[in-house]
């Protein structure tokens, strides 16, 4: 068999994983769908599908700073793709990086397409730290000041930056880094001989390349960050829909740090689960804002359901379209 099919059928089996765990999701959302505004959640569908095109325009900004011209189509088909790898396979968003590397192949070396990819995780915790203090303000507005969600938020984000900068500080390391890639390949070697050492010094100089292409036109940097705020606004902007979907027009403030509280709760669980930990750090920030437990669980409910049913089938279909 060949490894496409073996690879293909490996994802069919995750997408039915996936849908098995979330079975309890899609049963709950059909009983609360018949109490519901459902004009809303086609527009949150509608929204979705452009997230991830605005996901495209980010790498096309980015890789244009490295000196490569890919079509809008062709990396929408790829973000959807690398969600797909990212849901099925908890790993901190290293699997996706490494799968855009396939789609962007042999267009782009494989060292600049993680790269390109790990920037969109970077720039997407800067955007959290950005819009942060949007959400506080909207809360304090609302007579929210004394919520302890609101300390969170500070410390939260002051733990990204710190991280931030420690990861941009490794990476300037370079000598260090090549030198202890060379040890683990040489290592690793002595386990497998099938490893092309020489591959892996080849990803990691491409790697630096793109590296040093970013630092040195820091100003070009802006193009891709602005499309990361734009995404994390458009999906803010989804999930405040299902609110009102609900007809519950909720503080602004609310939906912006549940938002964000879920998506961090993602960064430091995601490396083992790819199920749960979104949904609960979304649903626990909602009621620890002061939204009625019942309320909190049908909106993230609601929301995760829309955002998988989207996602998860046409991103199957681009990860099979992909596949070596």
């Amino acid at each position: 068999m060949k490894l496409r099919n073996i690879l293909g059928a490996l994802g069919l089996i995750a997408l039915a994983v996936v849908a098995y765990l979330n079975r309890n999701e899609f049963t709950n959302v059909w009983n609360i769908l018949l109490h519901i505004r459902w004009y809303f959640l086609v527009l949150v569908a509608c929204v979705q599908v452009a997230s991830y095109w605005i996901n495209g325009l980010y790498y096309r900004s980015i890789l244009k700073i490295f000196g490569y011209h890919v079509g809008v189509r062709r990396l929408f088909e790829g973000a959807l793709a690398t969600n797909f790898v990212n849901y099925v396979l908890p790993s901190a968003g290293i699997a996706g990086a490494g799968y855009l590397s396939q789609v962007l192949s042999p267009d782009v070396p494989r060292g600049e397409s993680v790269l390109t990819q790990l920037m969109r995780y970077a720039f997407s915790g800067l955007a959290v730290i950005v819009t942060a203090p949007v959400g506080i303000g909207l809360l304090l507005a609302g007579k929210h000041a004394a919520n302890p969600v609101l300390r969170a938020t500070v410390i939260s984000a002051a733990a990204i930056t710190l991280l931030s900068l420690m990861l941009a500080a490794l990476v300037e390391q370079k000598q260090w880094i090549l030198r202890m890639v060379g040890w683990i390949a040489s290592l690793s070697k002595h386990i497998s001989k099938r490893l092309d050492t020489t591959k892996v010094t080849k990803f990691t100089e491409e790697f630096y390349a793109g590296w040093h292409r970013l630092t040195s036109e820091k100003r070009k940097i802006f193009v891709p960050f602005k499309w990361s705020i734009l995404y994390i606004t458009v999906e803010i902007g989804t999930f405040y829909m299902v609110f009102l979907a609900f007809g519950d027009e909720v503080n602004f403030g609310i939906a912006v740090l549940a938002y964000l509280f879920a998506n961090i709760a993602s960064i430091f669980g995601g490396v083992f689960f790819s199920t749960g930990v979104f949904e609960v750090g979304m649903a626990g920030t909602l009621v620890a804002l002061g939204s009625p437990i019942a309320l909190a669980s049908s909106v993230t409910i609601v929301y995760r359901a829309v955002n998988l049913l989207v996602g998860l089938p046409t991103g199957y279909y681009f990860y099979r379209k992909y596949l070596p």
